[in-house]
């Protein structure tokens, strides 16, 4: 079966037609390390992350010291997007996303968060993507929500919810010990939660873990209502849902909520065009 990152750079092709071609260009690559733990219902994130930058930027998560950006990144610069690879799937993940940036989207909705304090804008990133996970829990019929990658807000926000809550992650501290009461099952049992569950509440950066595939498969054959939030290939989210089949997404295009100033949230919805 053709991955999705493979079906992505497919439609790719196809939509770039036309387009001028300087704006693919890559004209810079850069890593992030960070440590942060924004709100005190958060789990402590230690991550890095990639970014490719286009006329717009993409991203990829990627675990923590893990980005190396060196001379063999020097070799891309100036590449086709399109076209070029990088050294590690994250890097390849950023490189596509930052190629997609260059394409016209449409949301169905946008929405800005203005420039609070830290822990303000990650409560207020959070209340828009539960509300959307809650908007497809309304029309699931159901009650049963899955979270696929932990983040404590969310988890903290849905607790406030008439929803029963599953979760996993791949994080073995969080496997032992759980989020805020709600216990925390391995990553390797993310198919089955899904497969569980009327509504499956998953993080972007499974198309990094190569889980993604798995998940969509699980969430058609026992129809669950599949909603991704996307800072990892935040421009891949129109396709997700027209060409994927997933539901709901909401992306966070760069300058993500960590950095001053206001960020921006985009909603797609596959019955939305």
């Amino acid at each position: 079966m053709e991955s999705i990152l493979d079906t992505l750079r497919g439609v790719l092709v196809e939509r770039s037609r036309g387009l001028p071609d300087d704006d693919f260009l890559l004209r810079a690559m850069w890593g992030v390390d960070y440590r942060s733990q924004p709100t005190p219902y958060e789990r402590f994130m230690i991550y890095s992350f990639v970014m490719a930058q286009t006329v717009r930027q993409g991203c990829c998560y990627a675990d923590f010291g893990s980005v190396k950006v060196g001379e063999l990144s020097d070799t891309l610069i100036g590449r086709d997007a399109r076209e070029a690879r990088g050294a590690t799937t994250e890097e390849d993940i950023a490189i596509l996303d930052a190629a997609f940036g260059c394409l016209p989207r449409n949301p169905h909705q946008v929405l800005t968060i203005d420039g609070r304090r830290p822990a303000e804008k990650a409560l207020a990133r959070a209340e828009i993507i539960v509300r959307e996970t809650l908007e497809q829990v309304s029309r699931s019929g159901g009650r049963r929500v899955a979270q696929i990658g932990v983040m404590g807000n969310l988890i903290h926000l849905l607790q406030a919810q008439d929803v029963s809550i599953t979760a996993s992650d791949f994080d073995p501290t969080l496997i032992e010990n759980g989020i805020l009461g709600v216990p925390v099952v391995s990553g390797h049992e993310s198919a089955q939660l899904v497969a569980d569950s009327d509504v499956a509440l998953v993080c972007g950066e499974t198309l990094a873990s190569q889980t993604l595939e798995e998940l969509v498969a699980a969430a058609h054959e026992n129809d669950t209502k599949l909603v991704i939030f996307a800072v990892s290939g935040c421009h891949f989210a129109e396709e997700y849902c027209h060409t994927i089949g997933i539901d709901s997404v909401i992306a966070e295009p760069q300058p993500q909520y960590l950095f001053q100033g206001p960020s921006t949230l985009e909603i797609y919805r596959r019955d939305s065009r």
